[in-house]
């Protein structure tokens, strides 16, 4: 759903493998997407928890926006131009849906 986005600005996707015991049958879904210029994929090497998997992503994010999801989640094609609307008012901090 993230690479469905109707979103018009620049659009980086940075997905945590957290050390999958079942990384074997993801490869091909990591193949896809490794193609696609947007996308980024981090393996770690074992699994080490929710908390540093998203402090993996932060750190090797480089955007003034960071919208962070669980694998399972399924956005609407409009989410990413939504939230970034509302992070146009200086007076907001973060947005969620």
């Amino acid at each position: 759903s993230i690479a469905g986005q109707d979103y018009a600005g620049k659009l980086r996707v940075i997905v945590v493998d957290d050390g999958s015991a079942n990384r074997d049958l993801l490869g091909p879904v990591h193949k896809i997407y490794a193609s696609d210029p947007r996308f980024r994929i981090i393996l770690m090497a074992k699994n080490v928890g929710k908390r540093k998997a998203q402090i993996a992503a932060i750190r090797s994010s480089s955007g003034d926006l960071v919208l962070n999801v669980d694998s399972d989640t399924i956005l609407a094609v409009d989410v990413v131009t939504k939230l970034v609307s509302k992070m146009q008012d200086p007076d907001v901090g973060a947005a969620m849906g």
